[in-house]
């Protein structure tokens, strides 16, 4: 893997059987529990220096769920961003390999987790395997905060020419979250994207020059958690999809590209779209992504 960070000569790998006796020594000077560690080893993924192993995070795999255990970084070199680095690392491990939703127990690091996108859940919300491994069972305190974070969520977001609103609905939701799959596309797709949606995306940090407008037909086949229209007109003629759509919404803006004037005044409405899809769009994330 070899993630590198901003901190010299530290970078961050799969785990090797060798580093066992470490991520043991870490997580008892932490005063985490080593019950299942050694059976799940595999899975780990730690944090190294020129002078060893200075963190760690596991992963146990129960079908599509996954518990995240075991982050830990050396005392020292604690708010480094080591921590956030493993964090990311091992989502994006769990990702590639489908797990869809990550479950955590903590005691202490709530805060930390819940600024990564996991939310508070009571115990009677996990389900599954995952509920008879090690920490459910005994190694975390029953007063242990209970926490999940879905993974790898598929949105695609219909517009009617695929050049303006859900181009920028699409580039924001990848911008919130780099392990959601979002599509976007349109009921009468045109050349290309609209000059001025690529100029206020580029304003807004985002840059749309890989970008093309795609037709819906090249997706009715395929599976997706939420299908979003944002024109009344796509809502209005959106074919029958024939792979499984879990959920349907409705975000209605006016098209910019239909605006008149100077240049200037063109601009500020693109820019009021964008802004008034940015707040919607980071809403349905937190409400319905995560």
């Amino acid at each position: 893997m070899g993630t590198s960070m901003n901190l010299p000569s530290i970078s961050v790998r799969k785990s090797r059987p060798e580093d066992l006796p470490a991520v043991e020594g870490l997580l008892s000077s932490a005063s985490l529990p080593l019950d299942g560690v050694r059976e799940h080893f595999s899975s780990f993924l730690v944090a190294e220096s020129d002078n060893g192993v200075v963190g760690a995070v596991g992963m146990e795999h129960y079908g599509r769920s996954a518990l995240l255990r075991s982050l830990v970084v050396e005392r020292d070199l604690r708010s480094t961003g080591i921590g956030s680095v493993l964090h990311d690392a091992l989502l994006t491990e769990a990702n590639r390999s489908g797990v869809r939703e990550v479950v955590l127990l903590t005691t202490t690091a709530a805060p930390f987790f819940s600024h990564k996108g996991f939310k508070s859940v009571s115990r009677d919300a996990i389900e599954g395997r995952i509920t008879s491994s090690p920490e459910f069972t005994g190694a975390c305190p029953s007063s242990a905060a209970i926490m999940r974070r879905k993974l790898g969520q598929r949105v695609l977001i219909l517009c009617t020419g695929n050049v303006c609103r859900s181009q920028m609905a699409a580039a924001f939701l990848r911008s919130f979250d780099p392990w959601l799959d979002v599509q976007s596309a349109g009921v009468e797709p045109a050349e290309r994207i609209a000059p001025l949606t690529m100029r206020v995306m580029e304003e807004a940090g985002i840059s749309l020059a890989n970008a093309r407008s795609r037709d819906v037909r090249e997706f009715v086949a395929q599976s997706f958690d939420f299908v979003v229209t944002v024109c009344d007109h796509a809502r209005e003629t959106c074919p029958v999809f024939t792979g499984p759509v879990e959920n349907r919404r409705h975000f209605g803006f006016e098209d910019p590209g239909n605006a008149r004037g100077t240049e200037a005044e063109r601009l500020a409405i693109f820019r009021s779209t964008r802004d008034a899809i940015r707040e919607r769009f980071l809403k349905f994330y937190h409400d319905e992504l995560l």
